[in-house]
């Protein structure tokens, strides 16, 4: 086991259960394991890795890799040697995951925007990076001075490294770059020297709604033109730097290969970011962008009941398994187990879900298994303690990940 003496005690918690797990799982037939249970191939993941960092590489990008999909040490180095120099997280947890579990990269942006009670410990995490710079996400002038206070409590020697947050029309976080909360924000920042801009950043998750290669590079374009037009604003009120533009979400990142003309030029260098692009789910494969072979995720669950009249099973799998996102594919999941497609969960309740029989599909008998791939990836992950590792669509579990929990 590893040396435990600079651990957090959530990680001092984690450590023996996944060597726990491995022992009792690691070996065992999929047949075997008490359902539901979260499915990862890491054949499949490895390979969507590898894939989106040969992309990266060839338009001569920087990428960011989002881990907030899985929350794990074992797929964050996946994800590392696909290519990602830089990561973005969504919670502590994962900051501090990744700094304990030794993973070398050169920065990593905490992406919510930062409140009070999380400057200590950004800093902190800081103390304990070495040459890993934490980065932190603003979006509003408050923060600034937040951040400046902070500062000068925590004795901090060098300026906190802040990526503004550019609202490009999703309307979830961020500024818009021409609006008086940016101009604000700006006017903020350049008055404080606790505080140095790194970059805009953008995320479309909007872009969810691409169906096809060239409207996922329509919102590339979006994403592209919104960060610089922040940044050309910054400029405009006397800011400078050589700032990181970072934009993406899977779509778009997928989309990149087709380029994006920039009237003037950029503001800055272009950075890509994404995070689901490594599991997949339906909303994904609803775009036609993922690859054959590329949905590495999968709930297995078990038919516990059965109605013949109107066409529907019963499983064990239901909202605290998958969740209840839902996206163009209908229902909540689809059935991808060999001989069985054709089956979609229609609807779920907390601990249990109806699969609704499609045409041509095969009978299914209570007590069979399924694999259904949930809607979406990240909020499955997050329905479960811990993830069964299979290899290449092998029915054996090989390994078992343990997320970082928490906020």
């Amino acid at each position: 086991m590893a040396n435990t003496s600079s651990f957090t005690p959530l990680e001092l918690m984690r450590l023996p259960l996944v060597s726990a797990l491995r022992d009792e799982f690691v070996g065992r037939p999929l047949s075997s394991l008490r359902t539901p249970a979260l499915l990862i191939d890491r054949v499949a993941f490895k390979e969507n890795c590898a894939q989106m960092g040969a992309k990266v590489d060839a338009l001569g990008l920087r990428f960011r890799a989002h881990i907030k999909t899985h929350k794990t040490p074992e797929g964050t180095r996946l994800q590392v040697a696909g290519g990602a120099r830089s990561l973005v997280t969504s919670t502590m947890p994962e900051v501090w995951g990744v700094l304990e579990a030794g993973i070398e990269v050169d920065d990593i942006l905490y992406s919510l925007p930062i409140s009070s009670d999380r400057m200590e410990d950004v800093n902190a995490a800081q103390e304990k990076a070495g040459r890993t710079v934490i980065r932190v996400m603003v979006d509003n002038a408050e923060q600034i001075a937040h951040l400046a206070a902070a500062a000068k409590r925590l004795g901090r020697r060098a300026p906190w490294s802040v990526f503004i947050k550019v609202d490009g029309g999703g309307r979830r976080a961020g500024a818009p770059p021409r609006s008086a909360q940016m101009d604000a924000l700006l006017q903020a920042v350049k008055a404080e020297k606790a505080v140095e801009v790194y970059g805009f950043y953008s995320h479309f998750g909007h872009s969810y709604a691409a169906r096809s290669l060239d409207q996922a590079g329509e919102y590339y374009a979006g994403e592209i033109a919104c960060v610089n037009d922040a940044a050309g604003r910054a400029r405009e009120l006397g800011l400078g730097g050589d700032w990181v533009l970072s934009v993406g979400a899977t779509p778009t990142a997928h989309a990149a290969a087709l380029g994006a003309a920039t009237p003037g030029g950029l503001n800055g260098t272009l950075e890509l970011h994404a995070g689901c692009y490594c599991l997949n789910d339906l909303q994904q494969a609803a775009t036609g962008l993922v690859r054959e072979g590329g949905l590495a995720l999968s709930v297995l669950a078990t038919v516990v009941g059965k109605y013949a009249e109107r066409g529907e099973v019963l499983t064990d799998c239901g909202a605290l398994a998958v969740s209840k996102d839902q996206g163009p594919t209908p229902g909540f999941g689809r059935v991808v187990s060999k001989g069985h497609e054709g089956w979609s969960l229609g609807r779920v309740s907390q601990e249990h879900g109806v699969l609704v029989k499609g045409e041509g599909a095969r009978e299914i008998e209570i007590g069979e298994k399924v694999r259904i791939v949930p809607q979406h990836a990240c909020l499955a992950c997050a329905c479960h303690p811990w993830f069964y590792i299979v290899a290449g669509g092998g029915d054996e579990v090989v390994d078992v990940w343990v997320p970082w929990k928490g906020w």
